[in-house]
């Protein structure tokens, strides 16, 4: 066996390793974590590579536990048997962006546990995994400690301008990520030879890592540290026991685990009042980060829908990355009625209740091999009792990091690094531990017949590792050149995105980059509609090449993500903007694709809500007011649906139910001050100035530099008889508007006693918005 080669393969691995934990590339537009599991995909392949041609197969076959570690592909197989037996296929192999509950994702993570099993069973080769871990995560953890006391000047990229913006993935991944760094520092101080300046220095770092976790402030962070802390004390407690059986002289004084102990009882005190803490920290740093998951009453009575009372949807679910349609179909009613009524939530409760509905029981149990191949290992050294000082403080490490990341999936929905991260540590503590007590000599080297099995072994090791590697890269590449193209869309750059959409194409056709496309065609076709620049044959066939291709990408996004609403939904509202320019057949398609998408996502206002509209555009009034009925039966307080009925008020000349319909808007959207300006301009029309002041006056209060609510109040208040309100308000609109006539003339009037539009044109009446301003 070439020894070069495989230290190099193991050295790549780590380089897996940290780049999964700490890559970022400081643009908005990047795929975050995404880059993350591609660069852990590029040194896994690579590794492999290196491992096998340094003979490192025929090392595997000998190695104690090899065949026991093999059952973490049992994961991998039921995911691929779940995903064969679906009826949606489409996305169990690769997701969106090789989410956790995907195909790909777990081939990854099980080649990382068999890779990392081998790689670091010695005590060097244990001690290197975990001092790399130790840094990477201390690397990350101050850079946050920096932003966040600092602010972001201290990083000089506009990607950290937020200050919950870090290296690990999202905001509770950092609070976990601070947790387990907590608990490493404690294992070494508790359980290993340290200095007094060591244990000192311990102490600082454990007090910034509190600071940290107040501010992430993450329930489930909290109380994986508490359960840490315990058992790091019970560990150090029956350490010094057994260390003074084993003294022939006097026994020693048993030191109490202080350390341990204290952080026991943060964790403890956070978990009771870490509100309250957290929001006078807040006050003094400012950080503002929601992170919402459905509870695990819902997502298990979603699942129970979803399955039925299929026996194969027990054993195998329903097929990976199926809890998003599930989710969508069966949500609980009740969800409208929140603030998050529009998130569509792909995963459940945790990983594991997730994998519970997408593979079924096979499937969950599956994920938890790591974790019994982990305690059973424990349970055999522990009988044996044969490690060192040194190699239980390495053992403490890797078994309590695994367990501590294994217990995330359970509890949680950890980011794809953190589960890289956990199933590379599982693999190293097995192998670790599994290897104690036999001695090199026990590992044969196999027979002839062991041979064919090294053979297939690398064959199988470097194809799953080459092919997982190869689709990762090409989704990866799609979604940066998709990224791209979606901040230049944003931008107000549509040629530009539809350039790098079309790359992004090109490399895979994804489902994101063919929506995201078909969404920059449909602006295009604005763009062409408005431009007065083309003569009337060049804006004929320009809008008819766009059409084409636009109904082309979008009819694509479907094909590629059939359970995917949202496409079906960017495809009606091209047949929408179609009908309103009236081609024949556009209506009848939209009518179509709103269907469609309803089918899909039958609890979503905005889908009924888009169709009235249409059907509001044909001049059709009975189906119009049954989509809209339908809008508003699935969520009562849609501001959007309101205001569209405010909109049909104000159409029919009926201002008295404008000015009911929206003061309920207001009433479900009280923060939003262009509601108000909306309600104080239908009372100015309606001559009410004494409502109008009230309700201009609160959209002001909101945004006091609304010019236009200023405008109607300072004019509310001349009517009323209030002139000094008056000129102070267009004195200031005066000063933010130099170079409107209109302005000084109201001014020149109020200041000599006169009609505040004595000789100026009436104002304008009053508009109402098509959507809401803000998003419920």
């Amino acid at each position: 066996m070439h020894t070069r080669l495989v230290s190099w393969s193991r050295y790549v691995f780590l380089a897996g390793i940290v780049l999964a934990l700490v890559l970022v590339i400081p643009a908005a537009w990047f795929p975050f974590q995404l880059a993350k599991v591609a660069a852990f995909a590029l040194c896994l392949t690579v590794a492999s590579a290196l491992f096998i041609a340094g003979g490192g197969a025929r090392s595997l076959l000998r190695t104690h536990g090899f065949f026991a570690a093999l059952a973490v592909l049992a994961l991998p197989l039921l995911y691929a048997i779940s995903a064969a037996l679906s009826p949606e296929r489409s996305l169990a192999l690769g997701g969106f962006s090789v989410e956790t509950d995907t195909v790909l994702f777990v081939i990854l993570a099980a080649l990382a546990y068999l890779l990392s099993f081998t790689f670091f069973r010695t005590l060097r080769t244990a001690r290197l995994l975990t001092t790399v871990v130790f840094w990477s995560l201390a690397a990350a953890a101050v850079f946050q400690l920096v932003s966040v006391l600092f602010g972001s000047s201290a990083i000089p990229f506009d990607a950290f301008a937020d200050r919950t913006v870090n290296l690990i993935g999202k905001w509770n991944d950092l609070g976990l990520i601070a947790a387990l760094l907590g608990l490493l520092l404690l294992v070494r101080v508790e359980l290993g030879p340290t200095s007094q300046f060591s244990r000192i220095a311990s102490a600082v770092a454990g007090a910034l890592l509190v600071v940290l976790l107040a501010l992430v402030n993450f329930a489930v962070a909290w109380a994986l540290l508490l359960a840490g802390c315990v058992i790091i004390a019970l560990l150090s407690l029956v350490r010094q026991r057994a260390d003074n059986r084993a003294q022939l002289e006097e026994p020693a004084r048993i030191r109490w685990p202080w350390y341990a102990a204290s952080g026991a009882a943060v964790a403890l005190l956070f978990l009771l009042y870490g509100g309250p803490i957290n929001t006078s920290l807040t006050k003094v740093l400012p950080l503002s980060s929601l992170e919402v998951r459905p509870g695990i009453a819902a997502t298990m009575d979603v699942i129970g829908s979803a399955r039925g009372n299929s026996l194969k949807n027990i054993l195998v679910g329903t097929g990976p990355s199926t809890f998003g349609p599930g989710w969508l179909a069966y949500k609980p009613a009740e969800v409208n009625q929140t603030p998050f009524w529009n998130l569509d939530f792909n995963v459940g409760y945790s990983v594991l209740a997730t994998a519970f509905g997408t593979v079924g029981l096979l499937g969950a149990l599956a994920w938890l091999i790591p974790l019994f191949l982990l305690i059973a290992a424990v349970v055999r050294v522990a009988r044996l009792a044969t490690l060192s000082r040194e190699e239980r403080v390495v053992a403490t490490l890797l078994a309590l990091g695994s367990l501590f990341l294994l217990a995330t999936v359970v509890l949680y929905v950890p980011s794809q690094n953190i589960i890289i991260l956990g199933y590379a540590l599982s693999g190293a503590a097995f192998g670790f531990l599994w290897r104690q007590g036999r001695s090199a000599q026990d590992e044969q080297a196999p027979g002839v017949g062991q041979g064919i099995g090294v053979i297939m072994a690398a064959a199988g090791l470097l194809v799953l590792a080459a092919v997982s590697g190869v689709m990762v890269e090409r989704r990866f590449v799609s979604q940066a050149y998709a990224g791209a193209g979606l901040y230049e869309l944003r931008q107000g750059n549509i040629d530009t995105a539809m350039a790098r959409l079309a790359r992004a194409a090109a490399v895979e056709p994804a489902p994101d980059a063919l929506r995201i496309a078909a969404d920059a065609g449909a602006q295009k076709l604005n763009s062409i509609a408005r431009d007065s620049s083309l003569t009337r044959e060049q804006a004929q066939t320009a809008f008819t090449a766009q059409v084409t291709a636009t109904i082309a990408q979008a009819q694509a996004a479907i094909a590629a993500a059939p359970s995917d609403y949202r496409a079906y939904y960017l495809l009606a509202q091209v047949y929408d903007f179609l009908a309103s320019l009236k081609i024949n057949g556009a209506y009848g398609s939209a009518q179509q694709a709103y269907a469609a998408a309803a089918v899909r996502n039958p609890t979503n206002p905005v889908i009924p809500l888009a169709l009235s509209k249409l059907e509001a555009g044909q001049g059709n009034a009975k189906n119009m007011e049954a989509a809209l009925t339908k809008s508003l039966q699935l969520k009562p307080d849609y501001t959007d649906a309101i205001l569209f009925v405010v909109q049909i008020n104000v159409a029919n000349n009926d201002l008295a139910s404008a000015i009911r319909n929206t003061a309920v808007a207001v009433r479900t959207a009280p923060g939003v001050p262009s509601l108000w300006f909306e309600l104080g301009l239908l009372y100015y029309a309606g001559g009410d100035t004494k409502n109008a002041i009230v309700a201009l006056e609160q959209a002001v209060a909101l945004a006091p530099e609304y010019a236009n609510a200023k405008y109607f109040l300072g004019l509310s208040y001349a009517v009323e008889g209030n002139k000094d309100k008056a000129l102070a308000l267009f004195l200031d609109l005066a000063a933010s508007n130099p170079d409107n006539a209109e302005i000084k003339a109201i001014v020149a009037n109020l200041a000599t006693g006169k009609q505040p539009q004595e000789g100026t044109q009436t104002p304008p009446p009053p508009q109402t918005p098509t959507t809401a301003p803000v998003s419920q």
